[in-house]
């Protein structure tokens, strides 16, 4: 965003985008968006400014809102509970409350598995439950899981540490583990993106969800993950793992209903009460999407910026349909 200092000296925002739909080959939004984000290059002489800056402010403004509801972050206040996305909720916050040690939640990329994550850290209280949310990293290996496990707690892990097993980390957490009992409190584990953990590394985490105290179990691990990882489990390696999952929950695609109200949910979250997409541009982003929610705020979002540079007011299928060739 430019700063204040030139708000003076650049010409409309209206004239500019209308100049930009000449361009051959690309959207009104493509052109707004590398206006955005282009920066000179350093030591490049300085062009004369335009006579107006384009204002993500003058963006939000146009259209009535607060701030971005289809923004690419991870945002608990958008949280938008579908009956599909309540029921995983409530199964993963069951399986915390009921000590039950595993429990997995799958979903294809973009469904909500990360925004769940994010409302159980929210809710839990921690007086009771010391929550982290463990980011896996493609083929982790049980070493570096209970490093970056131990480091989420915050617990020293000395630059020496490469020299100790993974059996002597595992000897730290579980010691952690059973002070937190001690305080009446619980260990909560999210493991992100699980489906990239390597064989061992799954091993480790049945491990450490086997810790237990006069046959209560002292933790609670929450695997989220695509749905190739349901296929992986049925490899017999993993039939001790498979087991101990007492609980299971699945995020699937919004429905077309569920995409309506959605949009007008994080629109409403926004600031903005009044209908912005009309009904056959929300079945055109359902369709594109396929019900994926970052599609849909992907689509959406690109709907806005086109919207913005043709300065219309209301969003129809004809924008969607051109945005929809950018997913």
């Amino acid at each position: 965003m430019m700063g204040k200092g030139v708000a003076n000296e650049a010409p409309p925002l209206v004239h500019l985008a209308a100049g930009l739909k000449g361009v051959e080959g690309m959207t009104g939004s493509d052109h707004l968006l590398d206006l955005l984000t282009a920066q000179p290059p350093l030591g490049a002489q300085a062009r004369p400014a335009p006579a107006q800056p384009l204002s993500h402010y003058d963006f939000l403004s146009y259209f009535r809102l607060e701030t971005n509801p289809f923004a690419d972050s991870v945002n608990p206040a958008f949280f938008f509970k579908t009956e599909i996305h309540d029921q995983a909720y409530i199964r993963m916050m069951l399986a915390i409350e009921h000590d039950i040690s595993l429990a997995l939640l799958t979903g294809l990329s973009g469904t909500g598995k990360t925004l769940v994550s994010q409302m159980l850290l929210k809710e839990l209280d921690p007086s009771h439950y010391q929550t982290i949310l463990v980011l896996v990293s493609p083929n982790m290996s049980k070493t570096a899981l209970i490093k970056e496990i131990l480091s989420e707690l915050n617990l020293p892990v000395s630059p020496s540490s490469t020299l100790l097993s993974a059996q002597d980390l595992l000897k730290q957490l579980q010691d952690h583990i059973v002070k937190l009992c001690d305080l009446r409190r619980k260990l909560v584990i999210i493991v992100d993106e699980c489906h990239f953990l390597s064989a061992e590394s799954l091993h480790m985490v049945r491990t450490i969800s086997n810790i237990e105290m006069a046959e209560r179990k002292l933790s609670t691990c929450l695997l989220l993950g695509e749905q190739r990882f349901l296929k992986r489990l049925e490899h017999p390696s993993y039939q001790s793992l498979r087991s101990r999952m007492y609980l299971r929950s699945e995020l699937l695609p919004l429905k077309k209903e569920d995409c309506e109200q959605y949009i007008k949910f994080r629109l409403l979250v926004s600031g903005r009460e009044a209908v912005l997409f009309n009904g056959k541009a929300v079945e055109a982003i359902h369709q594109a999407s396929g019900g994926i929610c970052r599609q849909i705020n992907k689509l959406c979002m690109l709907a806005l910026l086109e919207a913005f540079t043709q300065r219309k007011s209301m969003i129809d299928e004809g924008i969607v349909a051109l945005c929809a060739q950018q997913l």
